[in-house]
């Protein structure tokens, strides 16, 4: 920040739009600007906010500069680290910065020192003790090998339920005591509803809460405290990791594998990667905790650049429940005869039940009723989609094929065609058991005001029996009455048009299984699949990810898919189907021939239709890129675009996708 006696007559500002650049406008006099603070600007005729990064006197030859409306901040918001922040992720996400900051900062005009979140409100009641943590001998061990050791970045591998929380409460609190701050990040705002109870119990007002569902005013209360140095940790959604403080000292990433660190709107940055980066620029321990660790985190700690760390027992009386899976004879069976009398057996003896709905990557796919095979492109080992009158299609790269008549495997003529219809399943549960009380839970009836509060206290009481849930129940909570969890329709994600479908499904339904037995009562997992020889319940039964990761490592090496390979995507989308075929080939053709002349390592897939084709009225095409190094595919980005102009459509990048649809 400059200190000059002369007051500037100039400011750079950034603002929210794809041009990467900052705009020059005049202070006028008597006005208080200084970077770090955001300004209301007049920018082609409409009104602004713009965020000031530096502030001089020299004028700009030529131009004729807009003055600046009116400062939003008396005091800056931000400083330069966050400056520098922006620029690392629009140069690594091809986003401009001022897109960045506009995505790191909330955007309220004023907050009120009165506005607090709803956390606060039910964390008020509860007593503020702050006694130490009882670690057990091997999480004491963890902790402490941690705060010795010379590598910032650590991975707690550790089953469900075995108290990686204890450790990152311990380390948090050790950091605080130094004066540092604390970012704790969890994928669901659903998760942070509950890690905030246990964390106020320890953190009293130091604690804040940073994620969408708050209102402006509070999260930019909360970002102003946490950027004074007022409060000391925050917990928060993937936004959190832009938030600025006087020192951060650790950043804590919960349940690491999780896509929902991955944003879907520009910027696409990767809240882990952010940290990554947060952590070797500015000094601060990373620790990423899992029971299922992305393939790649795994694969980097094998290799020595991440600090590897195992917890192998539950904490306290915890027992890992039994794993059974099920088959499931025919299409109209949604709750096998096995699943129903456990069921009875279960809530009869005064315990709670999980039913599982995997809604996401609900698209149509095609397998073998007998012997449960799915239909997989031969060129990428991806399953393919059905589209009604057009056959099977392989959203990657294009591969076409008619429905088989007979299973490529067994030779049965029973062919099924799934990916409708599960939305009934809240219904046939209450047919089924008409006297039990079943509570539905999904992002959307999460969003009401106090929902996910009424859910805890309901199951502490014992006031529900069925708890129906999509993915957002396999994360993170902990409900000691459930001793039996079902999974209605484990096939539906393990067959999308995605080289993670597999990883990804293994994940949700390891981390669903751990839900069960944290009293220490005996608990089963009901997996209930058309597909029960697909290799990854072997694993499951067994709770064994380390078995699955080998074979998961083989297939990837195999294709050359990450941790051997970085990739991007870029999605063309617009109004007009045709339109937008015609720019997805010409930007490949643009690609291609760059991939020619300059005898570049990158490989090209398609275009072809995206597996979901078309959302919101806009039609969906992409072309995935794939390298050794990320840099070679930005650079490769940045050069195709420059001989390209896109027409009448809009151009997606995004960079290490964790999504393929």
């Amino acid at each position: 920040m400059e200190s000059n006696n002369i007051a500037p007559c100039f400011a750079e500002v950034h603002i929210n739009t794809p041009v990467n650049r900052s705009f020059t406008y005049n202070i006028p006099a008597g006005m208080n600007v200084t970077p770090g603070i955001r300004v209301c600007i007049n920018f082609s005729g409409r009104e602004e906010t713009g965020f000031v990064i530096k502030t001089h006197n020299i004028p700009p030859d030529g131009i004729e500069l807009k003055d600046i409306i009116f400062p939003i901040d008396d005091k800056p918001i931000f400083s330069e680290r966050l400056i520098q922040l922006a620029e690392y992720t629009s140069e690594s996400y091809l986003s401009s910065i001022g897109e960045v900051i506009a995505k790191a900062l909330p955007s309220a005009v004023n907050s009120s020192s009165k506005s607090k979140s709803s956390q606060a409100d039910n964390a008020g009641q509860i007593e503020n003790v702050r006694q130490e943590i009882e670690l057990t001998s091997r999480q004491r061990e963890i902790y402490e090998s941690i705060k010795s050791s010379d590598k910032r970045v650590h991975l707690i591998f550790g089953i469900t339920g075995s108290g990686k929380t204890e450790i990152y409460m311990s380390l948090a609190m050790d950091a605080i005591s130094k004066g540092l701050s604390v970012i704790y990040l969890v994928p669901e705002i659903t998760i942070s509803s509950q890690i905030y109870l246990r964390l106020y119990k320890k953190f009293g007002k130091n604690l804040i809460v940073y994620h969408s569902r708050l209102t402006q005013k509070e999260r930019l209360a909360n970002w102003k405290k946490f950027y004074i140095g007022e409060a000391k940790i925050a917990i928060g959604t993937r936004s959190a990791i832009f938030l600025q403080c006087p020192k951060i000292g650790l950043i804590i990433v919960d349940e690491e594998h999780d896509p929902s660190y991955k944003e879907h709107s520009t910027p696409r940055y990767s809240a882990k990667r952010i940290a990554f980066y947060r952590s070797e620029t500015e000094g601060a321990r990373l620790i990423l905790g899992s029971a299922t660790p992305a393939i790649e985190s795994l694969y980097a700690a094998e290799h020595g650049i991440i600090k590897l760390h195992k917890l192998e027992d539950r904490y306290g009386e915890g027992r890992l429940p039994e794993i059974e899976i099920v088959k499931l004879n025919n299409i109209n069976e949604d709750i096998t005869p096995r699943l129903k009398l456990l069921t009875n057996r279960v809530i009869n003896s005064g315990k709670q039940v999980i039913y599982f709905l995997n809604r996401r990557g609900f698209t149509p796919f095609v397998l073998c009723g007998d012997c449960g095979l799915s239909i997989e492109c031969p060129d990428c080992s991806i399953g393919m989609n059905y589209h009604k009158g057009k056959g099977l299609l392989c959203h990657y790269c294009g591969h076409s094929s008619d429905i088989p008549e007979h299973c490529p495997k067994c030779g049965s003529e029973s062919i099924l065609k799934l990916g409708f219809g599960t939305q009934r399943i809240e219904d046939v549960v209450t047919k089924e058991f008409p006297n039990y009380r079943v509570f539905r839970i999904d992002q959307d009836s999460a969003r009401k005001k106090d929902k996910i509060y009424d859910l805890l206290d309901m199951m502490d009481r014992g006031e529900i029996d069925i708890l129906l849930g999509t993915q957002m129940i396999s994360k993170g909570f902990d409900f000691h009455g459930v001793t039996l969890a079902g999974i209605i329709l484990a096939d539906i994600g393990l067959n999308m048009p995605d080289f993670r479908a597999t990883e990804r499904i293994f994940s949700l339904l390891m981390q669903l299984s751990g839900r069960p037995g944290r009293s220490g009562i005996e608990s089963k997992v009901i997996i209930q699949t058309f597909n029960d020889e697909h290799m990854i319940f072997n694993y499951l039964k067994n709770h064994d990810y380390l078995g699955f990761y080998k074979e998961e490592l083989k297939l990837r090496k195999l294709m050359n898919y990450p941790p051997f390979s970085r990739l991007a995507r870029l999605v063309i989308r617009g109004k007009d189907e045709d339109k937008v075929q015609e720019n997805a080939e010409e930007l490949a053709h643009v690609m291609k021939s760059n991939h020619a002349a300059n005898n570049s390592q990158v490989s090209i897939f398609g275009p072809s239709p995206a597996p979901l084709s078309k959302i919101g009225g806009n039609y969906r095409y992409h072309i995935v890129l794939k390298g050794r190094r990320l840099s070679e595919i930005t650079s490769f980005i940045k050069e195709a675009l420059l001989g390209y102009k896109a027409k009448s459509v809009y151009v997606e990048i995004d960079i290490d996708p964790v999504d393929m649809l």
